[in-house]
């Protein structure tokens, strides 16, 4: 079956696994969507330092999302360069997305897909109910390669026209 795009029922009684960046907040920081420093992050390690994350607004479309989505638990799933850039997200994520409690923010050394896995092993939770969205082409495909149903950002981008 083709489907390019996500509905409330994809998603109901799922286990969702969302990024941050790119995906419940825009990816462009203080000017540019890459790190002038050259960093794997769009956000310098002085754009960190000086709380550049916490500067940032939500996506009004992500929070409608989220509001809707009926899912069975909706968790973090972010990478970060430092703890300044974690203990920011924690800050910016209770201030915007207060509804996603379980968090799971690691840094970039760390496989995405493996830590859902190891997250949904040790709370008992079969790959079959769970969604992972993301920005990041490279982070959906391995999530899919190993089991993980993935969806890019893009398939929300017409959400309130197919859920109405």
């Amino acid at each position: 079956m083709y489907k390019d795009m996500i509905t409330k029922k994809d998603l109901e009684n799922k286990y969702i696994f969302w990024d941050i960046d790119g995906t419940l907040a825009a990816y462009r920081f203080n000017g540019h969507v890459a790190d002038p420093e050259g960093t794997d992050n769009g956000m310098s390690l002085k754009e960190i330092d000086e709380g550049i994350f916490l500067k940032r607004k939500p996506s009004l479309l992500m929070q409608k999302v989220l509001k809707e989505c009926n899912s069975k638990k909706n968790i973090i799933m972010g990478h970060c360069q430092n703890q300044k850039e974690i203990d920011d997200k924690h800050i910016w994520l209770d201030k915007y997305y207060p509804m996603i409690e379980e968090r799971l923010l690691v840094f970039e050394s760390f496989s995405k897909a493996n830590c859902i896995i190891e997250y949904c092993k040790n709370a008992n939770i079969d790959l079959k109910d769970v969604i992972y969205i993301d920005d990041v082409i490279k982070y959906l495909r391995e999530a899919e390669r190993k089991g993980i149903e993935s969806w890019h950002i893009s398939s929300f981008l017409d959400w309130q026209f197919y859920n109405n």
